[in-house]
């Protein structure tokens, strides 16, 4: 086992404030699936604002699950399948944003575009077939997964990611601003975990041995778990600030 790979020493200080503005797109513009229904409410944060949720159902099996929230949270749930359950929480100030959804070849692809105002966003809330690849992308807002065991690939430019009960083979984690926290139910074939300005922790099995590269520019990377130079099992994490763990769970 090692223990730090590369420290630095020195205070950090981050503020982090996120505006939501005019402008967020989308290129999904078709529609399929049951037809959602809504209930409003008034926001009570900002005088004026808006609060909705849709919900709906994807009734065909599909093996591929593409989210993207330009400003807000996604939230992605593993389940028995093989349908797909959907919920939209739309925040907004004057208009309400336009929600899409695509399916084709097996994909389901759910984004949303805004009209100019202060205030637009759309949280997701999704429980999908466990073992189907999943891509999740927010501009600013946190991506929380659990119980997947396909191929995870989550990216934020600010925001938390975290992760729990993972057991697919890939899984990609990438974060601009913000910390990255996933625990694996089965030893990975490949991790990679890369952020900016945040900490990294991984929690994977200790029934084998991996390949591990941690690099904390600015801080301690501590791995605790077994390594070998010829695992086929290989866990990749970088952060330019923060600190790293890598260790069995608990």
């Amino acid at each position: 086992m090692s223990h730090v790979l590369r420290s630095g020493t020195g205070v950090l200080a981050l503020a982090c404030g996120f505006a939501v503005l005019a402008g967020c797109s989308s290129a999904s513009t078709s529609s399929q699936g049951q037809a959602p229904t809504a209930s409003a409410s008034s926001g009570l944060a900002i005088p004026g604002t808006h609060r909705e949720t849709k919900t709906y159902q994807i009734p065909a099996p599909v093996s591929t699950v593409i989210v993207i929230s330009h400003a807000g949270s996604i939230s992605i749930t593993g389940g028995t399948g093989p349908g797909v359950s959907v919920a939209e929480r739309l925040t907004y100030s004057k208009t309400p944003p336009a929600t899409n959804r695509t399916v084709s070849d097996g994909t389901l692809t759910v984004s949303y575009t805004c009209p100019t105002q202060v205030v637009c966003a759309v949280s997701y809330v999704l429980r999908v077939p466990a073992s189907v690849a999943v891509q999740a992308t927010t501009t600013a807002g946190a991506i929380r997964l659990a119980g997947l065991s396909g191929m995870v690939s989550a990216k934020a430019d600010a925001g938390l990611i975290s992760a729990t009960g993972l057991r697919g083979a890939s899984v990609s984690l990438t974060n601009n601003v913000g910390a990255i926290n996933a625990a694996f139910a089965a030893p990975p074939a490949t991790i990679q975990a890369v952020t900016r300005v945040g900490a990294i922790k991984l929690r994977v099995p200790d029934s084998t041995a991996y390949r591990v590269s941690a690099d904390a520019h600015v801080g301690k990377a501590t791995v605790s778990v077994r390594e070998s130079a010829s695992s086929a099992h290989a866990i990749t994490a970088t952060t330019d600030v923060g600190a790293i763990v890598i260790a069995p769970p608990g």
